[in-house]
């Protein structure tokens, strides 16, 4: 098996992938260009940089956190030993988490993205007018600061501080969150999150695109000139490797419940 390692930019982390790589030279080899699995080393921002960095390369992914809690990661920073002992066991399963499709169309053109966790369009100087269409059915002309479309991996991320659902992961679903929604006599939009299957589009057009900007995990863009934006769930998918048990309820409980 061939193994790559994305580190931040931290002397513990740094050191935690130093320990990694001695311990593993005699099991695996290591390439950073068409690696089996990656392991990240640092937060759930560590394990986007990599799951981008390594999209067109059919491999696996797992993390260990070296600050307080990742909702990506199975191990702790004391847990690197047993981490060590699990990945030269080679016993193993993988979760498959989908990721969103967005196609920004321009009048002549069209750029391709993937998100694991969401696509955020927010424009926090002006109210944005957006048509929101569900396939080729209107859904509403959304009046707020904007709109967040997240994957079910991403919906314990921006998603959930914006009164989103959580959904279990490895199921091809993507949900619709509003971003601060104006609500009053004169206009009003759905106000709550709104999950779809891998079968539906979600279309948005919008009056004052320019400017906005748009979120795609960590990446930031800035819209200009453009007509349309399309958000699909379910033709692409991130595989993550689970050495051991770790319930999505567990994770869900070590991340935001207090026990």
């Amino acid at each position: 098996m061939k193994y790559a390692l994305m580190v931040r930019n931290d002397d513990l982390s740094k050191k935690t992938a130093l320990k990694i790589k001695e311990s593993l030279q005699n099991f695996f080899i290591y390439d950073e260009k068409n690696p089996d699995l990656v392991i990240s080393i640092g937060g759930d921002g560590t394990i986007l940089e990599a799951v981008h960095q390594y999209l067109n390369v059919d491999c696996c992914f797992v993390g260990i956190h070296t600050g307080t809690l990742g909702f990506y990661t199975d191990y702790q920073i004391d847990e690197v030993d047993q981490f060590i002992k699990d990945v030269t066991s080679r016993q193993f399963k993988t979760m498959k988490r989908y990721m969103l499709e967005i196609k920004i169309n321009k009048k002549d053109s069209f750029q391709t993205y993937y998100a694991l966790n969401e696509l955020r369009l927010d424009q926090g100087l002006q109210a944005q007018v957006i048509h929101v269409y569900i396939g080729n059915v209107l859904l509403e002309v959304f009046r707020g600061n904007g709109l967040c479309v997240s994957t079910p991996s991403g919906s314990t991320a921006y998603n959930k501080s914006l009164g989103g659902s959580i959904i279990y992961p490895g199921i091809p679903l993507m949900q619709l969150t509003e971003v601060a929604g104006i609500h009053h006599n004169a206009y009003r939009s759905l106000g709550s999150s709104l999950i779809l299957d891998e079968s539906q589009t979600i279309k948005l057009v919008g009056n004052h695109f320019n400017h906005s900007l748009i979120g795609i995990d960590h990446i930031h863009l800035e819209l200009e000139d453009v007509e349309s934006i399309e958000i699909t769930i379910g033709r692409k998918y991130v595989r993550f490797i689970e050495y051991r048990e770790m319930s999505f309820i567990k994770r869900v409980r070590r991340a935001f419940i207090n026990s």
